[in-house]
């Protein structure tokens, strides 16, 4: 199932991240104020994070959406571009469909700048 890769492709990266800062995962949930269980969830591809944990992880570990999404072939990451664009999708729509109400608000006020910088009308 595609879901199931992408949380783990997820897990990956998180884990990647949080070893090259040389934190452990109590000291990564200390950080973003979750449970150490949490991360460890989310490295072993069990949880997917919340928003609002997925952008302190993001920012705790210095890193930048694009060097996130990037496929790593030295993580084990497919780097085929559709499979990647896929799992790109299916993570964003996991992260919607499991948003909170003000969470879901965020999502649309960004994605609504985003599209309308991405698809200026002159």
């Amino acid at each position: 199932m595609q879901l199931e890769t992408d949380k783990k492709i997820l897990g990956q990266i998180i884990r990647r991240h949080r070893k090259l800062a040389n934190f452990t995962q109590s000291e990564l949930a200390e950080k973003v104020g979750v449970n150490e269980k949490q991360i460890s969830r989310i490295e072993s591809g069990q949880n997917y994070p919340t928003y609002m944990t997925f952008t302190k992880l993001i920012n705790v570990l210095d890193i930048e959406l694009e060097q996130f999404y990037k496929a790593d072939t030295k993580s084990g990451i497919n780097s085929d571009t559709n499979v990647h664009q896929d799992s790109i999708k299916n993570i964003s729509i996991n992260m919607i469909n499991n948003a909170q109400n003000k969470e879901l608000k965020l999502y649309f006020d960004i994605l609504r700048v985003l599209n309308k910088n991405l698809h200026p009308t002159f």
